[in-house]
């Protein structure tokens, strides 16, 4: 446990010193404080610029508007930056051969996986947090009159699409080799979702529903319970992800 406690310190400490806490931090506040602007002022900038014909104007914004250019901004902008950030963790360490002195101190391999899966897990979590809170505040202060519901409902779907996209982390970590292979499988996970998206017979299972038609849940055009089908495929991909890795990191070479 003291070993365990220590890497975990070593992990924060060392997000602190890479400035990953901060990238995550102004990353996902400039997110957040872009979708009221946006849903807010886009109508009145294409109509300023002439994109709108005449018979044709688009309806009033609403704060559901913001929130779907929530969805849209960090589904995009959001998923990228935090696999980037975090697509190094554990395979940077591996490259650079910083995991024999902890391992050669009595550190269980099995410690190692769970830690970095902990700490990328926590910096998701915070980037959720802050970009959600401010998205609510400027879109409170601009759409005063509305109000959304289902929100928490809507911001775990999306979280929990996230974690699933972090848990192929540790395990492309494990399976490749270079300092950034943690990428490798989340984005050819993300490359085949896009692709089985366009059938669907395919599409309910699908866990790409959690991070784009959350927003239906607000809408009310879906039910939370819509997404039990997704949600289970994501949640047990996910533990099996971290599971074969953990399995395959005790046999590996450091």
């Amino acid at each position: 446990m003291n070993g365990f406690a220590a890497f975990l310190s070593k992990e924060l400490t060392q997000m602190l010193r890479n400035k990953q806490l901060f990238i995550v931090a102004a990353v996902f506040l400039l997110l957040g404080l872009m979708n009221a602007p946006l849903a807010k002022y886009t109508p009145l900038i294409l109509e300023l610029a002439g994109g709108l014909g005449e018979s044709f104007s688009l309806p009033e914004p609403q704060a559901i508007d913001a929130w779907a250019q929530f969805v849209s901004n960090l589904g995009q902008m959001g998923i990228l930056a935090i696999l980037l950030v975090c697509g190094g963790t554990l395979s940077g360490e591996k490259s650079k051969g910083t995991l024999i002195l902890p391992l050669t101190m009595g550190l269980g391999r099995t410690s190692v996986v769970l830690i970095k899966f902990l700490v990328i897990s926590a910096l998701w979590t915070l980037g959720i947090l802050i970009a959600a809170l401010s998205s609510w505040a400027y879109t409170a202060l601009l759409f005063p009159d509305d109000t959304v519901t289902n929100l928490v409902w809507m911001l775990f779907l999306f979280w929990l699409f996230g974690e699933f996209l972090l848990a192929l982390v540790p395990l492309s970590s494990v399976l490749f080799r270079g300092s950034m292979s943690g990428l490798i499988i989340p984005g050819g996970v993300l490359f085949i979702l896009l692709v089985l998206s366009a059938f669907p017979d395919l599409f309910t299972l699908n866990p790409m529903l959690l991070g784009t038609s959350g927003i239906n849940v607000m809408t009310g055009l879906k039910e939370p319970i819509d997404f039990l089908a997704p949600g289970l495929c994501a949640v047990i991909a996910a533990i099996a992800s971290v599971t074969v890795a953990l399995m395959r990191f005790r046999k590996a070479a450091v």
